[in-house]
């Protein structure tokens, strides 16, 4: 569910990207030093977000290996069934790990479009 949460920014922030690039606003013909500067900021932030989405989707996968598998070993020393076994806990590292890259990304993505509200505002 987080997974495909993130992959949604990837995809908005994306397209809102290719817009601009693809506008006049991306270019240096813009009148308004305002909207050159909002359009680069918008730039920057969206692309951050896509980086920093691929990183937390990678350390959601990557997290929830490690707690499955430290979950299935856990109840085999317990002597348990490891059959039904989907999920376990994470480290506080790892959480760490999956939520610095998601909180950044976060940001970065309602800055980003924030800065593109603005272009709309000195045209």
């Amino acid at each position: 569910m987080y997974v495909d949460a993130f992959k949604t920014v990837i995809t908005a922030a994306g397209i809102a990207v290719a817009l601009l690039a693809s506008s006049a606003v991306g270019t240096a013909r813009t009148a308004s030093q305002i909207v050159a500067f909002s359009a680069k900021v918008a730039a920057v932030c969206l692309i951050s977000c896509v980086c920093f989405s691929l990183i937390a989707i990678v350390g959601l996968l990557r997290g929830h290996e490690l707690a499955k598998s430290r979950n299935i070993d856990d109840r085999r020393t317990k002597g348990q069934s490891t059959a039904d076994v989907t999920e376990g806990k994470l480290s506080t590292g790892e959480l760490l790990c999956i939520l610095a890259p998601g909180g950044i990304s976060l940001s970065l993505f309602l800055v980003g479009f924030t800065f593109l509200a603005r272009i709309a505002f000195h045209f």
